[in-house]
């Protein structure tokens, strides 16, 4: 880290060493991936969205409150993201049945195409990036980051 960065010393505390590797690489990650998707007219929130909504909904639908959540914005946040994505015809909202006060979110056809190309462009950058990690050395790190952040939580 110390090279690396260019200190002049060495960082001295090994928890905060660590902390800091952790948020210059997730720094130059969310960097990188602004760049591969910038091509697309994409952020990273933008993109997140269609993932989640590709990914993680029963019928291709999610509400706001679950995307936020699941994004990790709160829910004002949530909505302009929406309302920009919706501007470019990107998703639609639909009134939830039973309760016109919440809105489910669904991708439109544009959405859908430009998601597959998007995504193509990432997976082709991460593949890169991730190249050299083996299997078991990327399930160790996905297992010791999940529980940096349970510690991070819960104490």
């Amino acid at each position: 880290m110390k090279d690396e960065m260019g200190f002049p010393n060495p960082v001295k505390h090994k928890g905060h060493e660590t902390l800091l590797n952790i948020y210059v690489t997730a720094t130059i990650l969310i960097k990188e991936t602004r760049r591969v998707l910038r091509p697309f007219g994409l952020t990273d929130a933008q993109f997140d969205v269609l993932m989640m909504l590709d990914t993680q909904s029963r019928d291709g639908t999610l509400n706001q409150t679950e995307l936020s959540a699941m994004l990790l914005v709160n829910r004002s946040n949530i909505t302009g993201l929406i309302d920009r994505m919706e501007q470019a015809g990107w998703v639609r909202r639909m009134p939830e049945a039973g309760d016109r006060r919440i809105n489910r979110i669904g991708m439109t056809d544009s959405g859908k195409a430009l998601l597959e190309k998007a995504r193509k462009a990432y997976f082709t950058r991460v593949d890169e990036i991730t190249s050299f990690l083996s299997v078991s050395e990327e399930n160790t790190l996905c297992g010791v980051l999940e529980r940096i952040r349970k510690q991070a939580k819960h104490s």
